[in-house]
């Protein structure tokens, strides 16, 4: 059997890896910015309809949008900004911080915003300090409705990830004893025929144990491979040359994570239903490759289904779906089906860190 180095140690905090909810939001993405202006936009157009107020509304709800997209934008650049500082601080301490920022950038746009209009024939009796104290008001008022509309949304969030936390338990509990007793099934089947290989079998099966039932939640990409490596070379004992693995590596790998336990059951699925139930040999190709939407992890076999089988020996690619959702979101999905004569399993995760592709390298 051919040695082959330990994968990298796991990084930090991507062991164990948690479901519950940042206390920040993702300022940075596109979404919270859009939902941003808009919550400015009716601020603005409910200030403007404020009974008793002279003048023309429309010019009033203008001049009031222009000032409330500049105020939102500022300190939503901000927050992004000091996000990596902000999620340090405790939620006490987070909810403080984000109303200083409002306020101090609620009174300098209002600075600068007053002397503006002056300069292009604005009439008014307030002074810009009269000016200032009213948009702080309003400022206040409406951030901490907002922080207050937060701290539910982030109690119901918190409530949710701790129940997805104990299906996701559920569903690594499921799938460690199918991969136990599914492995000593191949080394059982070479016990009384090829007792020599089945001891060898016997141990790269307690490394592959070692390197699954250690694992937490989630595991880096070159674990999973190393341990999918591991069992095709039990396998390998069984079926000879029966079974041969294309592997088309990008080197380095892509940094990115999957629930523990993730591309094995696919690979076996594939092993079980492309390459036993045919005598000749039936190759196994294993890609991956990464770009903008993320990782990119493909499993093919030559005929056959990567479903759940009759006699249990397949995992359910429901389980993996469902553990891939809890993990990840929108942000991962697994799509299965028959392709060119072939039975394609394509897993798509996001990618941590680098976003660029990285180079094609290995091919084995």
């Amino acid at each position: 059997m051919s040695t082959r180095p330990s994968p990298e140690p796991r990084r930090p905090g991507t062991a164990g890896r948690r479901l519950l909810p940042a206390a920040l939001p993702a300022f940075c993405t596109a979404r919270v910015i859009l939902i941003t202006l808009l919550l400015g936009a009716a601020l603005s157009l409910l200030l403007s309809l404020v009974p008793g107020m002279a003048g023309d509304r429309w010019t009033r709800f203008g001049t009031t949008l222009w000032l409330v997209t500049w105020i939102a934008l500022v300190t939503v650049a901000i927050l992004c900004a000091a996000r990596t500082w902000l999620t340090r601080l405790p939620v006490a301490g987070l909810l403080a911080a984000i109303v200083v920022v409002l306020a101090g950038v609620t009174g300098l746009t209002s600075a600068a915003a007053f002397h503006a209009l002056l300069a292009i024939g604005w009439q008014t009796q307030d002074s810009v300090w009269q000016f200032m104290g009213h948009n702080l008001a309003i400022a206040l008022v409406v951030g901490l409705i907002g922080i207050w509309i937060f701290s539910l949304h982030l109690g119901n969030a918190r409530q949710i990830a701790a129940r997805s936390e104990a299906e996701l338990a559920a569903l690594h509990a499921r799938i460690r004893p199918h991969f136990l007793f599914n492995s000593l099934n191949t080394v059982a089947e070479l016990v009384n025929s090829r007792p020599e290989d089945a001891e060898r079998a016997v141990l790269d099966l307690a490394r592959v144990f070692r390197a699954a039932l250690a694992a937490d939640d989630v595991s880096p990409l070159a674990e999973e491979i190393d341990l999918t490596r591991r069992y095709l070379e039990i396998e390998q004992w069984r079926l000879g040359s029966r079974l041969v693995v294309d592997w088309d590596l990008p080197d380095p790998l892509p940094d990115a994570d999957l629930p523990v336990l993730t591309l094995q059951p696919l690979v076996e699925n594939a092993v079980h239903h492309g390459v036993e139930r045919q005598p000749r040999p039936g190759p196994v190709r294993i890609a991956c490759r990464a770009d903008r939407q993320g990782v990119h992890l493909t499993i093919e076999n030559d005929r056959g289904t990567a479903t759940e089988s009759h006699d249990g020996n397949g995992m359910a690619l429901a389980n993996i779906r469902d553990r891939l959702a809890l993990v990840f979101g929108e942000a991962a999905s697994l799509r299965a089906g028959p392709t060119d004569g072939r039975f394609r399993v394509e897993l798509v995760v996001p990618a941590v860190g680098a976003d660029a592709p990285p180079s094609r390298g290995e091919h084995g």
